[in-house]
């Protein structure tokens, strides 16, 4: 009797117990995530202003990003620009950095950007 509860419990853990690994997210998730991370003053007060200022998109399935460095994570990368109002000796007036975003969950990994939360 032992046994077969032995056997049943770990017949169960290989059917069922292995890590599930949840999907990527496409392109076009990722990018919706990205956009609702943006959203607000400087890259934008809605989505297509925010999209606007999205100027390329990476996936780096080795969580090697610009933003982050080395990661183990498979993320998705934004290289964000954004030209503001605000111009003084040390600020030209141009937001340029990356923000990476988890590719499974869609959380933010990090970024170089300012003002992000």
């Amino acid at each position: 009797m032992t046994r077969l509860v032995a056997a049943t419990a770990a017949a169960f853990i290989l059917m069922f117990g292995c890590a599930y690994a949840a999907p990527f997210l496409s392109e076009q998730q990722a990018r919706a995530k990205a956009i609702d991370i943006l959203k607000g003053d400087p890259y934008g007060k809605t989505p297509d202003e925010v999209s606007k200022n999205i100027k390329q998109v990476q996936f780096a399935q080795d969580g090697n990003t610009k933003a982050c460095g080395t990661k183990k994570t498979p993320a998705w990368e934004f290289h964000v620009v954004v030209v503001t109002a605000y111009k003084d000796q040390f600020n030209k007036g141009i937001i340029d950095g990356f923000l990476a975003i988890d590719a499974r969950t869609g959380k933010i990994l990090c970024a170089n950007l300012p003002l992000l939360d």
